[in-house]
């Protein structure tokens, strides 16, 4: 398949660009979800126990599990890809320190679900058009899988906040998840946002990105009842 006015470059390709390969290089190996990545397992290994412990229905953590096996497979595409491009295994730390906030309560995982898993949509899995066949073969697939779990999370959500105690608690734990979501998505005066861009690797810089998530995302929270704190608030990267 290849899309209009731009070249699909299949693996192995002798004519890729080196610096579109590079830059494809290092999207995928600072992307989060890869098996070889040490740092990506315990990251999984930590979501299960909370997830099997927090999750109050039994039927609730069936989908959980069905959640989970995704995030697997999307640990072994990327290594696969990555694989393809020559890179081996991937030690590198989780910078965005969302995936480092205490998960203590199922409302702190509701939103880990629903606003961390959404930010995939934006970012990682929005990979529609990039022009490297292995990526776009999987594109739609890894951004339906991402809908889901960020669907799963808002679903949790509404399901606690019908509960004034449960409104209580997602009032006080959305200041800490939603600046750390919009932080995700990275500096505004990132080096890499345009470039990435221009080589079609993404569709939108950091900061496009970013409004549109604030812009889609927002309404589904204050919807529930949940106050949204400012955009700018706790932020560490504006």
């Amino acid at each position: 398949m290849e899309l209009p006015g731009r070249k699909i470059y299949a693996e192995g390709d002798p004519e890729i660009p080196q610096e579109f390969l590079e830059l494809l290089t290092r999207m995928l190996t600072h992307h989060l979800e890869n098996s070889t990545n040490p740092n990506y397992t315990e990251l999984l290994n930590t979501l299960w126990a909370k997830g099997m412990t927090l999750i109050p229905d039994q039927r609730l953590k069936v989908t959980y599990a069905k959640l989970m096996q995704q995030e697997v497979e999307h640990g072994a595409i990327t290594a696969r890809i990555l694989d393809g491009l020559g890179v081996g295994p991937v030690d590198g730390k989780i910078k965005q320190y969302l995936f480092h906030l205490p998960i203590d309560t199922f409302c702190d995982l509701a939103f880990f679900n629903a606003l961390g898993d959404r930010v995939g949509c934006y970012i990682g899995e929005t990979w529609d058009g990039v022009p490297y066949a292995p990526l776009l073969e999987v594109a739609d697939r890894l951004h339906k899988d991402e809908v889901f779990h960020a669907t799963f999370g808002m679903n949790n959500l509404r399901r606690i906040v019908a509960t004034p105690e449960g409104l209580a608690e997602a009032n006080e734990k959305v200041k800490i998840w939603w600046p750390a979501a919009l932080d995700m998505f990275g500096r505004s005066d990132s080096d890499f946002s345009d470039v990435y861009v221009k080589w079609g690797l993404r569709q939108k810089n950091n900061e496009e990105l970013r409004q549109q998530y604030i812009v889609d995302t927002r309404p589904m929270l204050e919807k529930l009842g949940i106050a949204v704190p400012a955009d700018t608030a706790n932020r560490r990267f504006l």
